[in-house]
């Protein structure tokens, strides 16, 4: 079974709009290093390709990347929400990640009954407190999938109805 990430139109304006800030940042850290070889500066190449240029590529490719992502996030999460249908499941575990020390991201296990009667065990990495709370038993232990067996696709649903919002961005 294939995760995706439960895309709500909230989030992918959110994507959208973030993402002339991210390309405006890109464009100020460019500056940066323009400015300095402008101006006659010495500066080590080391310096203009570690901390001016790489970054600076980051910025610009994430701001160019951030609103087909959200499209493509959405787009998904329709096409689960259309064909799929929400299904209780059991949290069964969690497991921290350790990332960084103030991280909270963690690994969701979680059981579902299929149609069928069988059930799977699927992992979901998360930073959202519902999730640990549910996989660490000190909250209600139930979560919500959207599930599609045909397409072999689910989704976590954070929050909300998953039906009741319009995918216009």
């Amino acid at each position: 079974m294939t995760e995706i990430v439960w895309q709500t139109p909230a989030m992918a304006r959110h994507d959208r709009r973030m993402a002339p800030v991210v390309l405006a940042l890109g464009l100020v850290l460019l500056s940066i290093p323009v400015g300095l070889i402008a101006t006659g500066q010495a500066v080590p190449g080391w310096f203009l390709l570690a901390v001016l240029s790489l970054p600076t590529v980051g910025c610009l490719v994430a701001g160019v990347r951030l609103p087909r992502a959200a499209r493509r996030k959405l787009a998904a999460t329709q096409e689960l929400a259309r064909t799929g249908s929400l299904v209780p499941a059991r949290a069964i575990g969690w497991t921290r990640i350790p990332r960084e020390t103030a991280s909270t991201e963690g690994e969701l296990q979680v059981r579902v009954t299929l149609s069928d009667g069988s059930h799977a065990i699927l992992s979901h990495v998360c930073d959202w407190s519902d999730c640990e709370a549910a996989g660490r038993g000190t909250a209600d232990r139930s979560v919500s999938v959207m599930l599609d067996p045909a397409t072999g696709t689910w989704a976590i649903v954070h929050t909300g109805e998953p039906r009741t919002w319009s995918a216009v961005l």
